[in-house]
Parts: structure tokens; C-alpha cells; sequence
């Protein structure tokens, strides 16, 4: 039936993908800032993306059927009021339920990109970034979602070549493939990733951080050279090995770039005057600037900046890095 919620949300989630599938996500992410200055793309581009946001979706479908909104009249007579109710209690059982946070983020990721096209007086209400991580936050602690509990007994227990490769990305905040994309600028003091995941480019500035850039430009070289892409298998397999032998929980080496994360953090928290240098460097607004001042607003100030730096478009997903 045409007149089913269901359909009715299936269908715009399969419109959304038939325009982006054959698209480059990154251009169009691109355009959007240009027009918008939001790096975001509207649009669906992977198959495998639509499959997960289709299963969120039919779960909400359901729970808006226990409600008794079965009709697409039914969802359309909701106020905005109501409707934001009927979401944050969704959400709120979710995480009753046990879901972890990486699974609410894809909810709320599915909900965001179909339900405005049916209902834009709710597009604010999903896209604000408070609600997005009160409703994530809720959600179980993914085990592999935080540094490592003693990272620098785990670097130690690695060879020679994956030792440098966790350094890197402690020091750096680096995805593992990102090494390879990184240039390094001596003179100027700043490590430029190309071409990183969604097609983004960032710089890192170092000129507060002299040590830590010289032996995180020395470390990048070295890797470089030494082609270090082709024996990631190895590392992670040594990485394995070094957490049975330090008794850590296997987290990946993605829990490196949760250890920067939490100690960046609390570098700028503790250093205002380079806080404020990485906001004018990064274009932020006035408003934002202005948050450095006060100790209530100085960590929207703080993930403003590790925004930049890890590599997101999204100030919350900084959070999810270093706030437990």
C-alpha cells in the first residue's frame, strides 16, 4: 500500500540512492560546501550504506506502527513537537535495549538523511549536534572504541617497523593509511594529509609543538620510505600478539587515534593561546572563538579544533574520541 509510512520512507531512502549511486561522493561534497559551507553530500552513494540505514529504517517503521502511525496521514498530522518527542523516545529505547553507539549513529545517520525530505520542519531538530550525541551517548560503550588502557607497554612490545607505525598515529591522530598521504613542511611546521577518507585534505599545525613534529615528521619519512603500507598484515597481527602479552583487550590500531584524541584534548584545554591560534588557523566563526574564555563553553572550543585535526565535518565526532 502507497499510503504506508513504510513505503513511503522505503521509497525516499531508494530515490536518495538511485541520485547519489552513480556520483562521487566527494565532489558532491565539495559543491555542497561551496553553495553551503557544509561538507555534506544529501545523497546515498553506496549499496552497502543503503542496506544499513534500510534495516534502521524498518525498525523505526515499527515503532512508529506500535504508536499507531501506520499511514503516511498518520505521520503528516504529528507537529514538530510531537514528532520530536516520538524521536527522542525512539532513540531512548534503543539504548534501553542495549544498542551500542556505533549502531544509534547509523539510526540516527538513516533517519537524518530520509525522514526531512518527508518532514523538513524536523531537519534542524536531527542535524543539531547536541541532540545527536545525547542520543549516541546513551548507547553501550563499543569495547574497541576507546585508547588503550597502558598504549605505551603495547608500542613497546611491537617491532621495530610497527612500533613506528603506532607512534605515528598517537602523535598524529592518523587513520593507519593516512601515514602515507602525509607531506611534511620543515619550514613551516605542519604535516598536510591528502586526499583522506570522504576525499578530505587537513594540515596540522605544530608551531606550539616543535618536539613532537620533528619526531612525527621523522617518523613519517621513515615509513614512508620503508613502504609500510604493504605490511599492515603484519601489524596487525603483531598488535595482537603485544596485547596477549600486555593483557590489554584487542582494540585495533584505531585506539591510537583515540589515545591523540584524549590527550590532545587536554593540551588544548591546558593551552589557550594555541587553542585560539589552531581557531583562527581553521576559520572558525566569532562565536566560536569566543568559547575559549569560558571555562562552561571551552570544550566546543576544544572539539572545534580536534574536528580539524582527526579528520571529521561533524564538532561531535570529536567527542566520541575523547569524552567517556
Amino acid at each position: 500500500m502507497r499510503n504506508r509510512v513504510r513505503y513511503l520512507i522505503k521509497h525516499t531512502l531508494d530515490e536518495l540512492y538511485e541520485l547519489g549511486k552513480g556520483m562521487r561522493k566527494g565532489e558532491i561534497q565539495k559543491q555542497m560546501q561551496r553553495i553551503t559551507g557544509v561538507r555534506q553530500s544529501n545523497f546515498i552513494h553506496a549499496s552497502t550504506t543503503k542496506a544499513r540505514y534500510e534495516r534502521a529504517l524498518m525498525r523505526f517503521c515499527d515503532y512508529l506502527e506500535e504508536l499507531g502511525i501506520k499511514r503516511e496521514s498518520h505521520l503528516k498530522k504529528k507537529s514538530t513537537e510531537e514528532l520530536k518527542e516520538i524521536i527522542n523516545n525512539y532513540f531512548a529505547e534503543l539504548a534501553n535495549k542495549g544498542f551500542s553507539k556505533s549502531t544509534i549513529k547509523i539510526h540516527i545517520c538513516a533517519l537524518e538523511k530520509t525522514l526531512p525530505v518527508i518532514r523538513p520542519d524536523i531537519k534542524d531538530f536531527l542535524n543539531n549536534d547536541e541532540n545527536r550525541i545525547g542520543w549516541w551517548a546513551a548507547g553501550q560503550e563499543k569495547k574497541k572504541g576507546d585508547s588503550y588502557v597502558n598504549p605505551e607497554a603495547v608500542r613497546e612490545n611491537l617491532n621495530e617497523l610497527n612500533k613506528m607505525i603506532a607512534e605515528a598515529q598517537a602523535l598524529g591522530g592518523f587513520r593507519v593509511r593516512e601515514i602515507a598521504r602525509a607531506e611534511v613542511n620543515r619550514e613551516d611546521k605542519t604535516i598536510t594529509i591528502h586526499k583522506a577518507k570522504g576525499g578530505r585534505t587537513r594540515t596540522l599545525y605544530f608551531e606550539h609543538r616543535e618536539e613532537k613534529f620533528e619526531k612525527l615528521a621523522n617518523l613519517i619519512e621513515k615509513l614512508q620510505s620503508e613502504e609500510y603500507e604493504k605490511k599492515l598484515k603484519d601489524y596487525y597481527e603483531n598488535l595482537k600478539r603485544a596485547c596477549e602479552e600486555t593483557q590489554e583487550e584487542y582494540r585495533a590500531s584505531h585506539a591510537f587515534r583515540f589515545e591523540y584524541a584524549q590527550n590532545r584534548a587536554e593540551e588544548l584545554r591546558n593551552n589557550k593561546e594555541e587553542l585560539k591560534y589552531l581557531l583562527d588557523k581553521y576559520n572558525a566563526d566569532e562565536e566560536t572563538k569566543q568559547y575559549v574564555d569560558n571555562e562552561d563553553t571551552i570544550d566546543r572550543a576544544v572539539d572545534y579544533v580536534l574536528t580539524h585535526e582527526i579528520g571529521h565535518n561533524r564538532t561531535c565526532m570529536s567527542r566520541y574520541y575523547y569524552k567517556r
